[in-house]
């Protein structure tokens, strides 16, 4: 009696099992189908909402700061945004956490760190002016003699003291910040004009502004390329 009933049981069995596996297999699969589009129309709004612009404003301040200049293309606000909505939770943990120490460590970093060397170079420019120059007067400057300029930024914040004047020639008198040097006046100091540059140069190496800035500089250069590159790999165009 009992091998009846188990024979039947697996008969009943054997008809059943091959449909509910194959049902099985077709709901497990429209299941990974629907999973996969829902990451990737994820990966599509992240890319067009996080992804895209901010490569893009990598990209951009990557070349600004690379040329000493101020990274206007970042937008400190737009990754506020994308973190208090919760958005930045539904990133990449790693890009998450390249971009959460970029945006709210490195970048803003450097923002201050370019102002505050900019205005530190107008201070300093202004008491070279007060030892160094021997001419204080602009129309007076303008009048008897030819201007010679220095971007002081330019060449303060370079890695080595390129000094872009070579010599003075007669007439001509070296712009500190307001006022102006002579030749007489380097002759006086027993300084060629690439020297008195070199030193000017020397001195602000050891300026903490300086000092502020090319570390917050470099941490930049060193962070973004590899930020876009993951940005990069992730996005969906």
């Amino acid at each position: 009696m009992l091998a009846k009933i188990l024979d039947a049981i697996w008969y009943l069995w054997s008809k059943l099992w091959g449909p509910l596996l194959a049902s099985s297999i077709t709901a497990g699969f429209i299941y990974a189908l629907k999973r996969r589009e829902e990451r990737r129309d994820l990966r599509k709004r992240l890319s067009a909402d996080v992804y895209i612009p901010v490569r893009r404003q990598l990209a951009e301040a990557e070349t600004a700061i690379r040329e000493f200049k101020r990274a206007h293309s970042i937008d400190i606000e737009m990754w506020k945004k994308v973190y208090t909505t919760g958005v930045a939770q539904k990133l990449e943990p790693s890009i998450r956490r390249q971009l959460a120490e970029l945006y709210e460590s490195t970048l803003p970093g450097h923002d201050k760190a370019w102002q505050g060397l900019n205005e530190e170079i107008g201070r300093v420019g202004i008491e070279w002016d007060r030892q160094y120059a021997d001419v204080q007067d602009y129309a007076v400057a303008t009048k008897d003699h030819n201007i010679v300029p220095i971007v002081w930024w330019n060449f303060l914040t370079g890695d080595a003291p390129v000094t872009p004047v070579d010599g003075l020639r007669p007439g001509d008198v070296l712009r500190l910040w307001n006022g102006f040097m002579t030749p007489g006046r380097f002759k006086l100091l027993d300084l060629s004009v690439e020297q008195f540059l070199t030193k000017r140069w020397e001195e602000m190496q050891r300026n903490d502004c300086v000092r502020c800035y090319r570390d917050y500089r470099q941490r930049a250069l060193t962070q973004i390329p590899k930020v876009i590159l993951s940005l990069s790999r992730e996005a969906i165009y």
